[in-house]
């Protein structure tokens, strides 16, 4: 009943969907990657299937333990009563059962080899695959660092330097018109009388026309004497 199993699990370990194409982009490597967690997958579900039937043998097993066991209880109880001729049809039922139980066991043993066997080639592969998935996240970091290191060459305009480009023209374009304005500003003194005599005012040349900090702090001290004979 397991040996048709057994082959299709060894087959599955067999195949070669554990091995990637020789295909080098990223894409034929993820392809791989899929393809042979599938048959992982595969293989995982063929072998808790099989672990399952071995189980289920096992019980086979007890039963037929139980019921030989029964049997031949019963067959000496019928020798006891001078039963010969229900003694004898238990003997051979005893004899199918125990036939049956050899053969039961003989497959149990031999499969529980093959199941180890296919367990441990089941944690090897995925131990491979595992090694795959990390050196197919290596490869896409270092795809990704490739393309930022190699910005700004080869033949033509990148997007980097087409960026740097971008950003000197303007920072070119608003320093011109910071000059202009002030250009401007010095051209057309008369049209801003208020903002010459601020700027005079603060060279010094005639009176402020500002509140100065100095100027409070110097009228706060001067006011002290006066606030301290009030208070006497």
């Amino acid at each position: 009943m397991l040996e048709p199993l057994i082959s299709q699990l060894k087959a599955l370990f067999a195949g070669t969907g554990f091995t990637p194409r020789d295909g080098r982009s990223l894409q034929d490597l993820d392809a791989s990657i899929r393809s042979a967690a599938f048959t992982v997958r595969t293989a995982q579900a063929a072998l808790a299937k099989a672990k399952a039937e071995q189980a289920m043998d096992r019980k086979r097993l007890r039963q037929l333990n139980g019921a030989i066991e029964d049997l031949e209880n019963r067959a000496r109880n019928a020798l006891l009563k001078g039963a010969e001729q229900l003694a004898r049809e238990a003997a051979e039922a005893i004899a199918v059962q125990e036939d049956e139980k050899a053969a039961l066991e003989a497959s149990i043993n031999s499969f529980d080899q093959d199941l180890l066997s296919l367990t441990d080639h089941l944690h090897r592969t995925q131990a491979r695959l595992r090694a795959l998935k990390r050196g197919e996240r290596t490869a896409e970091v270092r795809e990704q660092i490739h393309k930022a290191h190699s910005l700004g060459t080869g033949a033509g305009q990148s997007a980097l330097s087409r960026a740097e480009e971008q950003l000197e023209e303007i920072s070119e374009h608003q320093e011109r018109n910071q000059l202009a304005d002030r250009e401007f500003a010095e051209l057309c003194p008369a049209e801003k009388p208020g903002a010459l005599i601020e700027k005079l005012a603060d060279a010094g040349c005639g009176a402020p026309v500002r509140t100065q900090a100095e100027d409070v702090l110097a009228r706060l001290k001067s006011d002290m004497p006066l606030m301290i004979q009030n208070q006497h």
